[in-house]
C-alpha cells in the first residue's frame, strides 16, 4: 500500500530525501537512480517495488532528467526522476510516478516538486453547508491511492467535513496492513461547485 505521496491529478511524486554522492563523472548511473528510487518508495510506504528500471544514466544537472518503470502487483508504471538540487557531489533527486499503468519508459511526465496528491475527479461540496462530506473526501483519499499502487488501503477515515474554501484542511487517517498514517487534506481549488484536494500522507506512521 502506497502511503506518502499520492498525487494530484492521481500523479505520485515522492522524494529520496537523502543525498547521493556521484564521484567523479557527473552522472548517476541508471542503476542507481533505480536503486534510489526504490529506496526512495520504500521509505514513504514501508516497501520497495518489485522492481524499478531506468533506461538512461541521469546527469547530475539541475532540471536534468530520466525515464524508468517501476513494477509493482504485476503492474508496470512508467516514472520520471528529475534532480532537484546538486551541492558539490551529491544529488538530491525528486520521482514522478505517471498518471496511470502502462505509460512506461518513454512516455512524457512533467515533474513537479511537490510532495502531496489529489484525484482527478474534483468532489462536489454541498450546497447547503459548503464543504465536502467526511465521506466523499475519504472515497476520494481512498481513490487516489488505489490508482498509484493498484489497492486501496484497508481504511481511511475523516472526522470532519472538509471547507469548500481553497486552502481549507482537515487530517484523515488511513491504515493498511496493520499500520495507520495520518493524512492532512487540503482544498487545492474550489471551481464551480468542486473541490479539487490534495492529499499528503505523513511519512511516519501514527498520524
Amino acid at each position: 500500500m502506497v502511503a506518502g505521496a499520492a498525487a494530484g491529478t492521481l500523479v505520485m511524486l515522492f522524494a529520496s530525501g537523502c543525498s547521493f554522492s556521484i564521484g567523479g563523472d557527473k552522472v548517476v548511473k541508471k542503476d542507481e537512480v533505480a536503486k534510489q528510487a526504490s529506496a526512495g518508495l520504500k521509505k514513504e510506504v514501508g516497501r520497495a517495488p518489485e522492481d524499478v528500471t531506468c533506461e538512461d544514466d541521469l546527469k547530475a544537472k539541475v532540471g536534468e532528467s530520466v525515464r524508468c518503470t517501476l513494477t509493482d502487483g504485476g503492474k508496470k508504471l512508467g516514472m520520471t526522476v528529475t534532480v532537484r538540487s546538486v551541492d558539490g557531489d551529491d544529488v538530491n533527486m525528486d520521482y514522478k510516478v505517471d498518471e496511470s499503468a502502462g505509460a512506461g519508459s518513454g512516455a512524457s511526465a512533467d515533474p513537479q516538486p511537490s510532495d502531496s496528491a489529489q484525484p482527478s475527479d474534483a468532489a462536489g461540496a454541498d450546497g447547503a453547508s459548503g464543504s465536502v462530506p467526511r465521506a466523499e473526501v475519504a472515497r476520494q483519499g481512498k481513490a487516489a491511492l488505489a490508482a498509484q499502487v493498484g489497492k486501496q488501503p484497508d481504511a481511511f477515515s475523516c472526522p470532519e467535513d472538509l471547507p469548500a474554501k481553497a486552502g481549507a484542511t482537515i487530517r484523515c487517517q488511513l491504515a493498511d496492513g496493520g499500520t495507520q498514517y495520518g493524512v492532512t487534506v487540503t482544498a487545492k481549488s474550489v471551481v464551480g461547485g468542486k473541490v479539487n484536494m490534495d492529499f499528503k500522507v505523513d511519512e511516519t506512521p501514527g498520524g
